[in-house]
């Protein structure tokens, strides 16, 4: 059975909070139900980052539904920010 776009960013909320203590806003849940994806700052994730990369490398991509992605600037190779990006159903808008 499919999960509807609300129960995968419940799953990447738990999975953020168990992982790393990192906790998402209403409006960065509501995002990503809608978009998939979340752009983030640095400053938002420096605290979590260490325990962000140990959990997504010590984990099969297989077992979760998310990834975090590093974007640079290619003018002078500096971190851009990163991106949170999630397994959703684009076509599930009713939620």
């Amino acid at each position: 059975m499919l999960k509807s776009n609300s129960e995968i960013i419940e799953e990447v909320d738990e999975d953020l909070q168990l992982q790393a203590g990192l906790q998402l806003s209403d409006e960065e849940r509501q995002y990503l139900v809608r978009t998939g994806m979340l752009f983030m700052d640095n400053q938002r994730l420096k605290p979590y980052l260490s325990s962000l990369r140990s959990y997504l490398q010590n984990t099969c991509s297989a077992e979760r539904v998310w990834t975090l992605l590093k974007v640079r600037d290619i003018t002078n190779n500096q971190l851009a920010y990163y991106i949170l990006s999630v397994a959703v159903n684009l076509q599930d808008q009713g939620e």
